[in-house]
């Protein structure tokens, strides 16, 4: 090699080596529940470098202010001010070595944020790890020194030939997308996809290890099989049992997902936890490799606007069940009854009427993770209806005979994710959707998703043969349109549907009701319903802000639908196709 070029090498390696960064966990204050984390960096031509700490999670649509945690923050002997909530600015003075040091109160049991103690630890990336503006994607080394007796550092990231526990990764999304479970926990592992899975059941339950390899085998068989192929080198499932809560999170090569720790003998309540692992997993494409466009890279200092998160969340959410039904764990009676139970959700929320699921994606950061008692009657779910409106779409490319919604994924998975390595447009989908269904479905996007226009369901199932019909229509049952807690002798105003008997009565959300004609009330009020008909007037006695006041209610014809689905005798190639008979 020339001598001018071996230099040229010798100084890009030595700018490589020196951008690189180093992050270090211990936890010498676990038993205050503080995580102590050290990042040093190479300064070398910059006066200063700004420390930032991200506002919100990808996969979870609120500003959450992780900053709030964060304390201790020093570099040295060198200054450090912090110049807005979540950003410290440090004088490095060119230094060729900073040493940045802060502590995370780490206290949260939860899929989103951080917990630690003396038993164990679960580090959720963004909540753990601020990043330095300018460095986001120099390459980093990850050391943990895990707590005294604490045998399990489990992470999907790649491990290092160093002593201890020393791990790698490209730039600090990724770093931000990796969880950490550290203590000593129960594993299980299988291979799926020609890709090794770990399991790691964070906490104590009455779990079967070898029942959850199996099932979860299972679930990643079947999404493998569909997608092609599986883009990750490793692959890691943190359950986290917990005494209450609920919800997942998805990441790129791992998720996290939170199980009722004494629930695993219930039927029920095992199923849906099998729900949500294929929902998590099934984000390892839908979401963290097929996307919105908008949802990547990452502004971690701001919120993140798409129209499309039903989706990421509603087809996601289609196919968590499809899995189940797939794999023989719901039988097609049973897989209808959980799409039927989705419609009626849909159709007994006011709020259909009000906002289109476009705009439900696009307002999650102030509707949806910040719900009030009003919500139901202005908003709808992009879970919910995104999971009927991917149904329904599902449908509509099948009619054709040939193709499916399982081919609209797999066409963007290799399109856009590995062609052209981004996210796609909602015009992008809707091209994608229109050329497998062989048919104009600009109509199908215009009316499902871009309006408040009431849904075809019968026009869709009935080309499958499969019937739809409401139990109630020949119902006449009265209704109030109140939804009430009862608690410590209180009967208390929860929720009231809109254009209903009690908003005509005056009667408001957090009214304690005390009577019922003279008659003391001891539960919840809609459980006095049966008790009258349509069109009779009762007097309402209730108290508001301490004060009492009397009202008449006059019953009405419940607007409450309960649609079933049922196939009929006769075969149906569609329906075959779809449900797999």
């Amino acid at each position: 090699m020339h001598k001018k070029f071996i230099v040229i090498a010798f100084l890009i390696s030595i700018s490589i080596s020196t951008m690189a960064l180093d992050y270090t966990v211990s936890f010498d204050k676990v038993k205050s529940h503080y995580v102590t984390v050290d990042l040093t960096f190479d300064a070398t031509g910059k006066d200063f470098v700004d420390f930032k700490v991200p506002v919100w999670t990808p996969g979870s649509y609120k500003v959450r202010e992780f900053s709030n945690a964060f304390e201790n923050v020093t570099a040295g002997d060198k200054e450090v001010k912090r110049i807005n909530k979540n950003t410290w600015s440090i004088a490095t003075s060119g230094a060729s070595e900073v040493k940045l040091s802060y502590d995370v109160y780490s206290f949260t049991v939860s899929v989103r944020q951080s917990y630690a103690d003396e038993n164990y630890a679960f580090l959720h990336g963004v909540s753990a790890f601020g990043y330095l503006e300018g460095y986001e994607k120099e390459q980093i080394t990850l050391s943990i020194v895990p707590y005294a007796g604490w045998n399990n550092v489990e992470v999907a990231l790649p491990q290092t030939k160093a002593a201890g526990y020393v791990f790698t990764c490209d730039n600090y999304d990724l770093l931000a997308d990796s969880p950490i479970a550290l203590g000593n926990f129960d594993k299980t592992s299988y291979v799926s996809g020609k890709v090794p899975h770990t399991v790691v059941m964070i906490g104590e339950g009455n779990y079967d290890l070898e029942t959850i390899r199996e099932d979860f085998k299972k679930i990643s068989d079947s999404q493998i099989a569909m997608m092609g192929d599986h883009p990750s080198d490793r692959y890691t499932h943190f359950v986290y049992n917990v005494g209450n809560g609920g919800g997942g999170l998805e990441h790129l090569n791992s998720q996290t997902s939170m199980m009722y720790r004494w629930g695993y003998t219930s039927k029920g309540r095992y199923r849906n936890f099998l729900g949500l692992i294929a929902h998590e997993y099934f984000h390892l494409w839908n979401v963290k490799r097929v996307r919105p466009i908008q949802l990547g890279p990452f502004d971690y200092d701001k919120e993140v606007y798409t129209d499309m998160l039903w989706i990421a969340e509603g087809i996601t959410s289609y196919y968590d069940d499809k899995t189940l039904h797939r794999i023989g764990l719901y039988d097609d009676e049973e897989y209808l009854g959980i799409l039927a139970s989705q419609i009626n959700r849909l159709e007994n929320s006011p709020g259909k009427d009000i906002m289109s699921l476009a705009h439900s994606s696009m307002l999650a950061w102030v509707k949806a993770y910040l719900p009030t008692e009003e919500s139901m009657n202005t908003t709808v779910s992009y879970y919910n209806k995104g999971m009927i409106a991917a149904a329904m779409l599902d449908l509509e490319i099948r009619a054709n005979g040939k193709k499916s919604l399982d081919d609209v994924m797999t066409t963007l998975y290799t399109d856009f994710y590995k062609k052209k390595g981004r996210g796609f447009t909602h015009e992008e989908f809707i091209a994608v959707c229109t050329e497998l269904a062989g048919k104009n479905m600009k109509p199908f996007f215009e009316d499902v998703i871009f309006s408040t226009k009431p849904l075809d369901y019968e026009t869709i199932f009935s080309q499958y043969g499969i019937s739809i019909t409401d139990k109630n229509a020949d119902k006449t049952t009265p209704w109030s349109g109140v939804v009430s807690s009862h608690s410590n002798g209180k009967t208390t105003i929860t929720n009231i549907y809109s254009k209903s008997p009690a908003v005509n009565a005056g009667l408001s959300v957090n009214d304690e009701i005390i009577a019922i004609n003279g008659w003391r009330v001891d539960d919840k009020l809609e459980n006095h319903d049966s008790k009258y008909g349509v069109n009779d007037g009762v007097e309402i006695t209730y108290s508001r802000d301490g004060k009492l006041f009397t009202t008449t209610l006059t019953y009405a014809k419940s607007t409450q639908v309960a649609f079933e689905l049922k196939k009929s005798e006769t075969e149906n190639e569609l329906r075959k196709a779809w449900l797999g008979e």
